[in-house]
């Protein structure tokens, strides 16, 4: 039989193994007056009767023969149709040469080596190898050694006295003299073979001694240095069941300072069985005799370190201990002995003692610094006064005392007085629809301008393209900063965008949301004190110093106001001294009370400190219209008024179109433009009703695109994209207008469509547009951009050249990470339900669970509830990991629109998240659970497979929440990703290795098995608690005892793959997953609009 077939022959037979390891032995022993009969008819061979112990030979094995077959040959007549014995003749096909005995083809006899006899060398010799050929063979089970001799043939050296007067011998076979009257013999007992080596071993692998209890299996082991050859013979009861001849054989040595390391490697392995012994068909037991002689091919390797067992390793006879036994090879308790003189001792020079005071210095200062930087962190993370500006634990703030150094001068005003014009702005969608056409606008410093009209007009697309933001669509017209064509990542440093809705973190204060944006955005080289007093200043003048202590809150919760929430948000930009400060619908969802406020700190900003301000508003009261500087109408994309606010009432009224007296004129506006769209045909109707659909698709009026999208080819804008910054846009030249594409071909990027380039308007509406084209407004805004481009050029500019407008870094890497550590930090322990529901699950199901597994048994049922128990804490830290999803869907929208304006790396921002968010979700609670499951279940009680258990279910946390980390990332919809997070973890789970067997699924699919994080940390935890597990159980009157190993083995689990590739696989998984979820971070979770 094969390799598989011995398996399941060995683990079909067990008890019958145990029961024929406690029975006696039935072997037939001849008395020796029939040996000595049985070998008179030999003419070389001579009995001594008078000592039958003893007996001479001319063979090199100094032997006689007895083997049963001879016996029975002497003892009985033959029967007459038999013809007649022969004697022993290892020539013929009929007769071998055990035990690596070389056959004599002169006379057919066998030259043994040393330590058997016998015609076919099966027979163990007794004496001594000092006894050369005067050894007698072995009565019963035990050799009678000579004193100072050792083992089952007596062949290994104990003391240097009984290698005396033994004769020595060279490399080449002739007598080794000493090399000085004081070189005496001495037993060498390292186990490196010099000349010829002897070892007797004890076999110590747990499983085989208990199924031999009895019958205690050992080896045997030679080696000959001369001609690169070693024997194995294995033993069960001191008798003999297989052995091995080695060939091509090399030894080496390792000298250590407190260990030695031998090994013996050769290239070439065969084994043959002893007929009718252990294992070798002997009754009740099976036979290997097909699985030596076809699987063990070599290389076998002999090894000992000191202070461990020896190992005897094959590879085919490794998978078969593994399988059986669960056990890596075969692991030996050895005594060595060879004779030699002193001179011929390997002169090793014993290494000098390692110097390890440096490294106990560097470990004593290295433990000092973790523990005083620990006390540091914890001093620093939770300080809080009413001194303390800043704290990660939300201490009271107050203002400096002294105010800033230079008193003279307020940190609102530095920033560099910016004047912004826009000429010719159009946007058109990828299938052709205008959205804006030829938009035309200037505001100067200290100015605020108001861009109104109805809903769908283009505000914020409008807003998005002043502000440089990504957009799916052609983008053309100019931007101009003073006059100056400005590339993106200048622009950037000089302009502020407040989005229409708060995207502000609940659990901060308000001071501590507004230091936040200062820490990350303004100078590196500016001061702590001067980041402060800017934010404290900016709070002052925006009138929300007085709720700095106030938490921000989050929907659902009582917090602060919408119009403070909104006078935050707008902090948050305006403290890093933007030049331009962009904000859509900022009285959006404000009463008349608030909405005024608000408008009103913008002006005042704006006039005091020569801010340059454009916001988008929604039916604006007149108190509110009053105080613009600059007015923009816009109606279904196109430009109706652009200029003066206070002039737009007698421009309208010019053109016939005058509002009524006490009619508030922004009303008034919206109504007449929506009226003119009311008034068209039934085809233009359709034809706008397609237009604002088309702007629509294009931008979400009340919030950005988020999170993935399909990638396409975009056509060429006119606002360019640096690698500083892919959410800005970037300037190219002017492009036609691409291809338009169906809602189904976009997505799968074929297929083109009629490009449509514009969109009737209604003639009324078309007539206002006409009007204002012409009028007297319009060519003053054109000749003011026009005089600004002038004067720039005046002044030395280029066209095309760099402009710089502030030059500053902001906060590094390291810095950024801090800030936001320190945030997250602040935001898990102010949230605690979430943390402190993981905890009370962990204690919770580890009550349950050493309540219900307590006291496994080590049966059958023990082995059962083993795996259940392990099944069901696997599932429950799975499934909690789900978790995740919310934990980053939550900040989702928060980091985009942070990284959209520059507020810190996405590297910066997911390591922090990492560590002070997911970590302590996922490795503290497998501690809080394993620490209470442990003991009372009755686990391996050893302290090395506790630490695994811990290890592997930490492991397995940390790669779930990994893979649903990265799942939160791609799939922006909570809902879809925790579907489809469930149905990851259940298919994971469907391969664990408990519901389906591997041998039963198809070879295309064993691959699901092999990569399924929930089968690795599955069998990893069985293989850690049940691999030394004897389990013993009683069913129908019959004692069954079998290896939990061979359980392991049967559904489909190695017991040798803890580490590797259980583990290994683990911390791969997590390590490739947490990349991946960065790199989908980095790719897909940006601001698309």
């Amino acid at each position: 039989m094969g390799r598989a077939a011995a398996r399941l022959a060995l683990s079909g037979v067990i008890a019958l193994l145990q029961l024929a390891a406690t029975g006696e032995s039935r072997t037939t022993r001849a008395p020796p007056s029939i040996v000595a009969q049985s070998l008179s008819p030999f003419p070389n061979a001579s009995i001594n009767l008078a000592n039958p112990k003893v007996a001479s030979s001319s063979l090199s094995s100094s032997s006689s023969s007895y083997s049963p077959a001879y016996l029975a040959s002497t003892l009985l007549p033959p029967p007459k149709e038999c013809p007649p014995c022969n004697p022993f003749n290892c020539v013929l096909p009929a007769f071998k040469c055990t035990n690596t005995g070389k056959c004599n083809d002169y006379n057919g006899k066998c030259v043994c080596p040393d330590g058997f006899g016998g015609d076919d060398c099966s027979i163990p010799l007794c004496g001594s190898l000092a006894d050369g050929r005067d050894r007698f063979p072995r009565e019963g089970d035990t050799c009678e050694c000579s004193e100072g001799w050792g083992g089952l043939n007596c062949n290994v050296c104990q003391t240097d006295k009984a290698c005396e007067g033994f004769d020595l011998r060279d490399s080449k076979g002739g007598l080794r003299t000493p090399a000085s009257d004081d070189d005496k013999a001495v037993c060498y007992k390292q186990g490196y073979t010099v000349r010829e080596t002897y070892q007797m071993c004890d076999v110590t692998n747990r499983k085989i001694l208990d199924m031999l209890p009895d019958r205690p299996p050992q080896v045997t082991f030679t080696c000959d240095a001369s001609d690169q050859t070693c024997g194995f013979q294995f033993w069960i009861g001191k008798i003999e069941s297989f052995y091995c001849g080695l060939s091509n054989c090399s030894s080496t040595i390792d000298i250590g300072f407190d260990s030695n390391y031998t090994e013996v490697l050769c290239q070439q392995m065969e084994c043959s069985c002893i007929p009718g012994k252990m294992l070798c068909g002997e009754d009740g037991s099976v036979d290997i005799s097909e699985f030596l002689d076809e699987e063990i091919k070599g290389p076998g390797k002999f090894s000992s370190r000191t202070g461990e067992p020896t190992k005897f390793e094959e590879p085919a006879m490794n998978q078969l201990i593994n399988d059986i036994f669960a056990d890596s090879y075969i692991t030996l308790s050895c005594g060595s002995g060879e004779c030699m003189f002193a001179s011929d001792v390997p002169g090793f020079v014993l290494p000098p003692k390692p110097n390890n005071k440096t490294w106990v210095i560097v470990s004593g200062v290295l433990m000092g610094s973790l523990i005083v930087a620990g006390l540091a962190l914890f001093w620093f993370f939770g300080r809080s006064g009413a001194d303390i500006e800043f704290s990660f634990l939300g201490g009271r703030i107050k203002l400096p005392a002294n105010g800033n150094t230079d008193a003279s001068k307020s940190l609102l005003e530095d920033h560099i007085p910016t004047a912004l014009q826009f000429s010719n702005l159009t946007y058109s969608l990828p299938n052709g629809r205008v959205v804006l056409d030829s938009i035309t606008g200037s505001v100067q410093p200290g100015e605020i301008m108001a861009v109104i009209g109805a809903s769908g007009a283009g505000k914020s697309t409008f807003l998005d393209l002043l502000a440089r933001k990504r957009k799916k669509g052609t983008v053309s017209g100019d931007i101009l900063v003073n006059g100056k064509q400005v590339g993106d990542a200048e622009y950037r440093r000089v302009v502020g965008f407040v989005d229409q809705e708060d995207t502000l973190m609940g659990t901060l204060t308000v001071y501590e949301t507004v230091l936040c944006s200062a820490l990350l955005r303004l100078p590196r080289e500016m001061s702590f004190a001067d980041k402060k007093m800017r934010v404290l200043e900016t709070m002052h003048e925006l009138g929300i110093l007085g709720i700095r202590d106030s938490r921000i809150g989050e929907s659902g919760q009582r917090s602060i106001s919408g119009g403070e929430k909104r006078r935050v948000s707008i902090a948050c930009e305006l403290v890093t001294s933007p030049s331009i400060l962009f904000l859509d619908e900022p009285t959006s969802g404000l009463d008349s009370f608030n909405a005024f406020n608000v408008v009103e700190s913008l002006v005042q900003l704006s006039r005091t400190y020569k801010r340059t301000v454009v916001f988008t508003i929604h039916q604006p009261r007149s108190n509110i219209v009053a105080l613009f500087d600059k007015l923009v109408l816009l109606a279904s994309g196109k430009l109706i008024y652009s200029g003066k606010a206070a002039e737009c009432q007698t421009y309208f009224t010019g053109i016939g179109s005058a509002c009524p007296p006490g009619y508030n004129i922004a009303d008034y506006l919206i109504d007449l433009t929506m009226q003119e769209e009311k008034s068209c045909g039934p085809l233009e109707a359709e034809a706008a009703l397609i237009q604002l659909e088309g702007e629509q698709d294009a931008v979400a009026v009340s919030d950005p695109e988020l999170g993935v999208s399909s990638r396409r080819s975009r056509p060429t804008v006119a606002i360019s994209n640096t690698a500083d910054d892919e959410t800005e846009l970037s300037t190219r030249p002017n492009s036609a207008i691409g291809d338009g594409r169906g809602t189904f071909k976009r997505f799968f990027g074929s297929g083109t469509s009629t490009p449509v380039t514009s969109t009737p308007v209604p003639p009324k509406l078309a007539s206002l547009v006409e009007a204002y084209a012409i009028s007297s407004v319009a060519k003053e805004i054109k000749d003011e951009i026009k005089e600004a481009s002038t004067h720039a050029q005046a002044n030395g500019h280029v066209e095309g050249a760099p402009v710089v407008l502030r030059a500053y870094k902001r906060a590094g890497l390291w810095a950024q990470f801090t800030i936001l550590s320190g945030r997250s930090f602040k935001n898990l322990y102010r949230n605690p339900l979430l943390m402190l529901s993981h905890y009370a699950v962990s204690i919770a199901v580890a009550a349950i669970c050493a309540f219900l597994f307590r006291g496994l048994t080590d049966d059958i049922p023990g082995f059962q509830n083993r795996m259940g128990l392990f099944f069901f804490v696997l599932a429950i830290f799975g499934f909690g990991c789900l978790s995740t999803i919310n934990s980053f869907a939550s900040e989702r929208l928060l980091f985009t629109r942070e990284r959209a304006n520059g507020y810190y790396s996405p590297v910066a921002y997911f390591v922090s998240k990492l560590l002070f968010d997911v970590v302590p979700l996922r490795v503290l609670p497998p501690l809080v659970f394993g620490a209470i499951v442990y003991t009372p279940v009755g686990l391996v009680p050893q302290v090395d497979s506790f630490w695994q258990f811990i290890l592997v279910l930490i492991l397995f946390n940390l790669t779930s929440s990994s893979v649903i980390l990265f799942l939160s990332v791609i799939i922006k919809n909570a809902g879809v990703a925790n579907l489809v997070g469930t149905l990851v973890m259940l298919f994971n789970l469907l391969f664990a290795g408990l519901l389906i067997n591997r041998d039963k699924l198809p070879w295309f699919l064993q691959w699901l098995e092999t990569i399924s994080f929930f089968h690795a940390a599955f069998e990893a935890l069985l293989v850690n608690e049940v691999r030394y597990l004897q389990l013993k159980d009683h069913r129908y009157g019959v004692d069954i005892e079998v290896p939990a190993a061979t359980i392991l083995s049967m559904f489909g689990f190695k017991a040798q793959a803890f580490w590797y590739p259980d583990v290994t696989l683990l911390v791969c998984l997590f390590a490739g997953f947490t990349v991946l979820s960065f790199g989908a971070l980095v790719a897909f979770v940006k601001e698309r609009r």
